[in-house]
């Protein structure tokens, strides 16, 4: 049986560098509504949302619940392997406090995104989600209309 080369080892290990150099800058170029984006289409498949109002839900939301969103690192490896549609398998990899801390997040932005915008509302599910913002009564069938 024949070793490796010098030549292979070093392609390799060159391979190995670059992909990892890759890696580091596709996770660093997230943005929180990348992870908002991949954490609503895990739950809600491909929901048609414009940058705009996505923008102005993700800052709404964050604005309401600053302690809820998870730190940077997990955030975006997060938002890597959602959009791999590799977050099944990366889940239970995740050490105790940063799971629960995802799974709060989750929660919240999907309790948060049914509140805030007209997702529930819409006329079917090709039409596009707008963001209505905060409102201090948030029941459908109140008539505020004086009689």
């Amino acid at each position: 049986m024949r070793g490796l080369s010098r030549r292979a080892v070093l392609g390799l290990a060159g391979g190995g560098l670059a992909s990892t150099a890759l890696a580091y800058a596709a996770v660093r170029s997230f943005s929180e509504e990348d992870l908002v984006r991949a954490t609503l289409r895990k739950y809600l498949d491909d929901v048609t949302i414009s940058d705009d109002h996505l923008r102005a839900f993700t800052l709404e939301f964050k604005k309401r619940n600053p302690w809820d969103f998870p730190t940077e690192k997990l955030a975006d490896a997060t938002t890597l392997f959602e959009g791999l549609r590799l977050g099944g398998m990366a889940r239970p990899l995740l050490p105790a406090d940063d799971a629960m801390r995802l799974e709060r997040f989750e929660r919240w932005l999907l309790t948060e995104f049914h509140l805030l915008t007209d997702y529930a509302w819409r006329g079917g599910p090709n039409e596009p989600v707008t963001f209505s913002g905060s409102q201090h009564c948030v029941n459908p069938f109140a008539n505020f209309e004086t009689a």
